[in-house]
């Protein structure tokens, strides 16, 4: 069986999707030990006190990527661009020491005001010093990934992901086992959990990176390519952050912890669909970008819409199953105390509809990143007003609605744009196999 296996994997790994699985599985990793992380923890913790532990995993989702200003999809677009790995990963890595003592230059000043009562860290003083540590193991994980995809090396990649997935498991067995003498360290405990699910892999990563160490010395024009192309994308991200975690936002201000417990359970998307569409974006993402230099901007396009039909051929069939048995997931997952979280999740995985491609990938590729910005920006403000409109006639559940809304008018603008109404509409909504899925899904969603 194994031989077999082998040789199945020797006759396909060359293909383009083979090595876009190989992304997915890399990453499917982390996405399982956060699952894994939820599900141990949900019944171990009262509902109250698994609300602030995720609201830790919250403040770490939404913070990180904000603190690096752009600089790794700015490494991400001219080592695909120019090849030049050692020395942009040395610049890099350079920048990303400077914004760590940044932060905990801040995170002292905040405990400074502490100090003199100006305010109140409560449960995150002393361990807030921490947070740059999975900052830190974040943007190398993410980045030491650019480097093996555009290296054509994902079958390495996959494998060295296993390696520090498993000490990732160990680490969080060690904590369940401990949990009892833990709970005093209850903001440090998700810290920890985090830097270790990102910071094993990086070793591994970093120990077979086949490229060799540059020699050269750090260049601040190097470092300001990077950030006239990633700042834009960066304020993207910080408005694309914010439109994702608006409705955590707005029911940690207006609602108590059990019931942020509650919608984030719900309010939670299967990470395989979006671990495969950036894992599939991350593939062709090179290809696109030399294309494009090319002139071929119609080869391109053609690339893009044929990624989205095959990523929806995969995940369309596994949000019909999730619906059907969306009851069962959350009693598994969590446990009845979450049965209020259903609708919210079902709700959720209308929206993984949509999470087949990266719709601002061919104007990444071209460099036009400004007009993405401002396309984050108007996507955050029709989802704020949406949102707040909607919980305030219909609650908790129309908050989800809201993002559904924003979501739409993302994925219509970036079709209008790149005028691939008609293409999409033939290769991907009139496709009959999606149109029998797309009809479950919403016949269960209603059932």
């Amino acid at each position: 069986m194994i031989k077999k296996l082998k040789q199945l994997l020797s006759r396909y790994g060359k293909g383009r999707s083979a090595k876009s699985i190989h992304l997915a599985i890399s990453q499917s990793f982390i996405a399982l030990l956060f699952i894994f992380v939820d599900f141990v923890f949900s019944k171990q913790l009262t509902v109250a006190n698994f609300g602030f532990f995720k609201e830790v995993f919250f403040i770490l989702n939404l913070g990180i990527p904000l603190a690096t200003f752009g600089i790794p999809e700015g490494y991400k677009y001219f080592i695909a661009k120019e090849k030049d790995y050692s020395f942009y990963f040395k610049n890099l890595t350079c920048v990303l020491f400077l914004i760590a003592a940044g932060i905990l230059g801040f995170i002292g000043l905040l405990h400074l005001l502490h100090v003199a009562n100006f305010i109140d860290l409560k449960q995150y003083f002393g361990v807030s010093f921490l947070f740059p540590l999975p900052l830190f193991f974040f943007i190398l994980n993410q980045s030491l990934r650019y480097t093996y995809i555009n290296l054509d090396t994902t079958a390495l990649l996959t494998r060295l992901s296993a390696y520090g997935a498993v000490l990732s498991a160990i680490l969080i067995f060690a904590i369940t086992f401990s949990l009892a003498e833990l709970t005093t360290y209850a903001v440090l405990l998700p810290v920890v959990i985090y830097s270790g699910i990102f910071g094993f892999p990086v070793l591994f990563y970093y120990i077979k990176a086949p490229v060799q160490p540059s020699k050269a010395s750090f260049e601040w024009a190097s470092v300001k390519k990077m950030l006239k192309y990633g700042f834009p994308l960066y304020l993207a991200t910080f408005a694309g952050l914010l439109s994702v975690y608006l409705d955590k936002l707005i029911v940690s201000l207006f609602e108590n912890e059990a019931t942020f417990a509650i919608f984030a359970v719900g309010a939670f998307e299967i990470p395989l669909f979006a671990m495969l569409s950036a894992a599939f974006s991350q593939q062709i993402f090179p290809s696109m970008v030399s294309s494009i230099d090319k002139g071929n901007y119609d080869e391109a396009q053609g690339l893009w819409l044929q990624t989205t039909k095959k990523v929806s051929m995969i995940t369309y069939p596994f949000i019909v199953i999730c619906m059907f048995f969306a009851d069962d997931i959350i009693y598994f997952m969590y446990s009845s105390a979450y049965e209020d979280s259903i609708i919210l999740f079902k709700t959720y995985l209308l929206i993984a509809l949509f999470r087949n491609n990266s719709y601002g990938i061919l104007l990444t590729a071209k460099g036009e990143t400004k007009i993405i910005t401002i396309v984050s920006v108007s996507i955050l403000g029709i989802n704020l007003i949406s949102s707040l409109v909607l919980y305030y006639f219909y609650g908790i559940p129309g908050i989800i609605y809201g993002s559904l809304i924003s979501t739409l008018f993302m994925w219509s603008f970036y079709l209008n744009k790149e005028k691939m109404f008609g293409a999409y509409f033939r290769e991907i909504i009139m496709n009959k196999t999606l149109i029998v899925l797309t009809i479950l899904v919403l016949l269960f969603y209603f059932l």
